[in-house]
C-alpha cells in the first residue's frame, strides 16, 4: 500500500509538471501555430497524461487530456490550425486537469464532474485546411529570452532598451557508451533539514574558531582550518541546492497575461528576460503573488487600450518585460511596461478626497511623494469595484510581502511613457547580511538592506545637530530633519551616561516611506550570519525579528526595524505634527554619491564607490594561503587574490596587521578576476558630493579627493591598484616598474 502511494505522489507530482508546463505552451502556440517542435512537446504532454491517467484508472482525466491530444494530432497533420477560440479551449481543458489532479492528491479519487461538452468541443472543432508541415521531434532551441504575444498584429516593436543573448544549442540526446545522469527528486522537507545542520554547522564553526587562534598547536590549528574549508563549502553546496530558476513562478505568467489582457481588451505583448536566475525556493513562493498583482496592475492600470494607443501614435500591441538578474549579492526583479504610466493628478485627488492628506500640501507633492501615497492600505484610483482592481486591496499587501523577506520595491513613472518597478530581493532567507551594533551595552544586529545611511556624531557639542520638534528629537542632515529614536530607550535599557567627547551613531532607516534614524552608542561590522527563529515566549515581542548564535557562543537578536517604528508611535506623532521637508530642504542639484569610508596604516580617510564592492568580510590569518608569489584565499568557489593597499598607495605605512589579527576585506571584481583588498578598518558609509577635486601633485593610488563636511576625503584609484598589483606579479623588479608607472 506505501509503495502505491509513493507511486500515485510521483504521477500527481508529474502531472502537474506537465500541466503547468502546457499553460504557457498553449499561449506560445497562439502566437506561432506554425511551431511544429512546440506542438510536438504538447502532444507529447498530453499523450504522457493520458496515459499515466489510464493505469490509475483516472477516468475523467484520460477522456479529457485524450480529447485534447486528438486535438493536437489534428494541428501536428495539418488538418487544423490554432486559433483564439481553439486556445481558450485548450487553456479551460488544462484548467480542469489542474482541479481533478488537486481532487485526487486530496482525496485518492476524481472529483465528480460532467466534460461532455469541453470534449465535444474539443473534439469537433471545425478543421481548417492547411499547408501539411514536416513534423519534428526535436526539442525547441532554448534561449534566455523567452517571448510570449498576446494577440499579436503586424506591428513594429517599439525602442525597448533590452540586451538579448545569442540562442543556445538545443539538447543533445545521450549517445552510446555516454553515462546517462538520472537526476534525483529528493523532498523539500529533507532540503530544509539538511540546510539547518549546515546552519549549526556554521556555528558551531564559529566558536571553534577563536580556540584555533589562541592555540599554539599547529596540528589543532590545521584541523581547525580544515573544518572551517569544509563547512564554508557545505555551505555553499546546500545553498545552491535550495536554489531554484525564477521561470518556476514565471512560467505561469504567460497565460495569466493572456487572460487579463483579454478580460482588459488589451493587446499585451509580454517579454521575459534573465528566467534563469536562480533564487530560494522559499523566497520564489514569497515573491508570485506579489508579481501577479504587479502584472495584473500594470495590465489594468498603465497599459491603454489600442484604441488610445493608436492616438498617442503608439503601437497597437503594448510590451510588457519581465527582467531578472543578481546584483551585488541579491536579486533584482523588474516589472517594465510602456503604457500610460502613473496617473499623477488621479492619485492627488484621491489622496486629497480620501482624507489622506490636505488640498494645500498635495499640490506641493512630487512625483516621488505620490508615488509613496499608493502604499498606503486602502488606497485606490478606481471609483468602481471591478474582478481586476477597485477593492482598495493591492500594493499595500505587495509592499509589506516584499519587506516581509528583507526586500525592497521602487517605482518610477513616466507620463505616456510606462511605469517600472524594481523589486530588489535578498538571495536567501537562511544567511543575512547585517550591521553589528552596540547599545545599553548588549550587541544586536540591524538588517544591512534596511540601513541607507550610517552617520557619526558627538551629542556632548553645541552644535550637534539635535533640535526638538514638537517633543520629537530630530537630527539635522543636509538641512532635513530626521526623526530620531534612540535604541536603548525603545528597549527600555539602562541608559548609561556618555563619556566626554563619546560619538553616537545615527543609522538611517525607510518605515513605510518615513525617514528616520535609530541611534546607537557603537558600530562594530558587517558579517552574515546564520537566523534563528524565536522561541515562543518571545515571538509576540514586535522589536525583534530573530536571533543568532556569534563566535563566542553568545546569542544576539536581530532587530524588527519595522517593528521598532510601529511601536514607538512615530508615524502618529508625524501626522499630528508632520515636518514640511519642502519648507526646510531645499533640493541641490549637485551629484551625489554613496561611498564606503575606510582606513589603511597611514592614511585614516579614504573612499571607495559602494557600487565598485561586492562584499566587506572578516578575515582570519588561517584562511590565506601561498600561491606563488601571491596571497590568496578561497572564497566563493574560486581564488582571491589579496591586496594590500597600503603597499599601492601614497602615504600608506606597510604594516604586518594581517598576519596577527582578523581585518577587514573588501571584496571586488576587476577584469573578471576576484581581489579582495585589505584595509585596517572599515569606518563609515556616506553619500558624498560626486564632484572629484584633482590633486595638486599625482600621488600614487590615489585617483583625487572629494570635500564632505569641510573634511578632505581621498579616492581611491582601484584601477591603478590592480594594475599595479598585477605588474608585482609579472616582475622581479617591482619598485622599479612602479616608479616608471607613475611617479609619486
Amino acid at each position: 500500500m506505501e509503495n502505491q502511494d509513493e507511486i500515485l505522489a510521483e504521477f500527481i507530482l508529474e502531472a502537474r509538471e506537465i500541466i503547468d508546463r502546457l499553460d504557457g505552451d498553449f499561449v506560445r502556440l497562439e502566437e506561432n501555430p506554425e511551431d511544429q517542435a512546440l506542438v510536438g512537446n504538447i502532444f507529447r504532454g498530453l499523450h504522457t497524461l493520458k496515459g499515466s491517467s489510464g493505469f490509475f484508472y483516472l477516468k475523467r482525466l484520460e477522456k479529457l487530456s485524450h480529447a485534447g491530444e486528438s486535438l493536437l494530432g489534428k494541428i501536428r497533420a495539418g488538418q487544423a490550425t490554432l486559433d483564439f477560440d481553439k486556445s481558450t479551449r485548450l487553456l479551460e481543458m488544462n484548467d480542469i486537469l489542474r482541479s481533478i489532479i488537486e481532487g485526487v492528491e486530496a482525496n485518492r479519487e476524481e472529483p465528480a464532474g460532467d466534460d461532455g461538452e469541453l470534449i465535444a468541443a474539443l473534439l469537433g472543432e471545425a478543421s481548417v485546411t492547411v499547408k501539411q508541415t514536416q513534423d519534428t521531434t526535436s526539442p525547441p532551441v532554448t534561449n534566455e529570452v523567452s517571448e510570449v504575444i498576446i494577440k499579436p498584429e503586424s506591428q513594429p516593436a517599439p525602442e525597448i532598451q533590452m540586451e538579448y543573448s545569442e540562442p543556445t544549442e538545443a539538447l543533445i540526446p545521450n549517445t552510446p557508451g555516454q553515462e546517462v545522469v538520472v537526476p534525483v527528486k529528493v523532498n523539500p522537507e529533507v532540503l530544509d533539514k539538511l540546510m539547518n545542520i549546515a546552519s549549526e554547522m556554521v556555528l558551531a564553526r564559529n566558536r571553534l574558531l577563536p580556540f584555533s587562534q589562541q592555540s599554539s598547536d599547529k596540528l589543532f590549528t590545521s584541523a581547525v582550518r580544515s573544518i572551517d574549508l569544509l563547512t564554508l563549502e557545505l555551505q555553499e553546496r546546500m545553498m545552491k541546492m535550495r536554489m531554484q530558476p525564477i521561470f518556476h513562478i514565471w512560467d505561469k505568467f504567460p497565460r495569466l497575461v493572456r487572460d487579463v489582457s483579454a478580460e482588459c481588451g488589451k493587446k499585451v505583448r509580454l517579454l521575459q528576460e534573465g528566467s534563469e536566475t536562480e533564487l530560494d525556493r522559499i523566497l520564489l513562493d514569497s515573491i508570485r503573488d506579489p508579481l501577479i498583482h504587479l502584472i495584473r496592475n500594470s495590465i489594468d492600470h498603465s497599459i491603454e487600450s489600442p484604441e488610445i494607443r493608436l492616438e498617442k501614435g503608439k503601437t497597437e500591441i503594448a510590451y510588457l518585460v519581465l527582467r531578472a538578474a543578481h546584483q551585488n549579492g541579491i536579486v533584482i526583479v523588474e516589472v517594465i511596461d510602456d503604457g500610460a504610466g502613473v496617473d499623477f493628478e488621479r492619485v492627488r485627488q484621491r489622496a486629497v478626497s480620501r482624507g489622506l492628506i490636505s488640498a494645500e500640501k498635495a499640490q506641493l507633492l512630487n512625483h516621488k511623494e505620490l508615488i509613496d501615497l499608493i502604499f498606503l492600505p486602502g488606497f485606490s484610483t478606481r471609483d468602481a469595484i471591478t474582478n481586476l482592481s477597485g477593492r482598495g486591496v493591492g500594493m499595500d499587501v505587495v509592499k509589506n510581502n516584499i519587506e516581509n523577506i528583507g526586500g525592497s520595491i521602487e517605482i518610477t513613472s513616466i507620463p505616456n511613457e510606462g511605469t517600472h518597478v524594481k523589486l530588489k530581493i535578498p538571495l536567501t532567507l537562511a544567511i543575512l547580511p547585517t550591521l553589528f551594533v552596540r547599545s545599553g551595552g548588549e550587541i544586536f544586529l540591524i538588517p544591512q538592506n534596511r540601513i541607507l545611511e550610517l552617520v557619526r556624531f558627538a551629542p556632548d557639542q553645541a552644535n550637534n545637530g539635535i533640535e526638538d520638534f514638537y517633543g520629537t528629537p530630530t537630527f539635522r542632515l543636509r538641512d532635513k530633519l530626521i526623526p530620531l529614536l534612540f535604541l536603548d530607550e525603545q528597549l527600555k535599557m539602562v541608559k548609561k551616561p556618555l563619556k566626554p567627547k563619546q560619538k553616537l551613531f545615527i543609522t538611517l532607516l525607510n518605515f513605510n516611506g518615513t525617514l528616520f534614524g535609530l541611534v546607537v552608542e557603537e558600530v562594530l561590522n558587517i558579517q552574515d550570519i546564520v537566523i534563528k527563529p524565536l522561541g515562543e515566549l518571545l515571538r509576540d515581542m514586535s522589536n525583534f525579528a530573530g536571533a543568532t548564535i556569534m563566535g563566542d557562543g553568545e546569542v544576539a537578536l536581530i532587530l524588527d526595524v519595522d517593528g521598532i517604528a510601529r511601536k514607538s508611535g512615530l508615524v502618529e506623532r508625524l501626522q499630528a505634527n508632520p515636518i514640511r521637508q519642502e519648507e526646510l530642504y531645499v533640493p541641490t542639484v549637485e551629484e551625489m554619491v554613496s561611498v564606503l569610508l575606510f582606513e589603511i596604516p597611514g592614511l585614516n580617510k579614504i573612499a571607495l564607490p559602494l557600487d565598485s564592492i561586492d562584499h566587506i568580510i572578516k578575515l582570519d590569518p588561517s584562511q590565506i594561503q601561498q600561491n606563488g608569489i601571491r596571497e590568496v584565499v578561497y572564497f566563493n568557489e574560486q581564488l582571491m587574490d589579496l591586496v594590500r593597499l597600503d603597499h599601492y598607495v601614497s602615504g600608506g605605512s606597510k604594516d604586518s596587521h594581517l598576519h596577527h589579527s582578523r581585518v577587514p576585506v573588501l571584496t571586488c571584481h576587476y577584469r573578471d578576476r576576484l581581489y579582495g583588498l585589505v584595509v585596517k578598518q572599515v569606518t563609515d558609509i556616506i553619500e558624498v558630493p560626486a564632484k572629484l577635486h584633482e590633486l595638486s601633485t599625482p600621488q600614487r593610488g590615489l585617483n583625487g579627493c572629494i570635500i564632505y563636511n569641510d573634511l578632505v576625503i581621498n579616492v581611491l584609484d582601484l584601477e591603478e591598484v590592480l594594475v599595479m598589483h598585477n605588474i608585482q606579479e609579472e616582475s622581479d623588479e617591482y619598485p622599479k616598474v612602479i616608479d616608471l608607472y607613475l611617479p609619486g
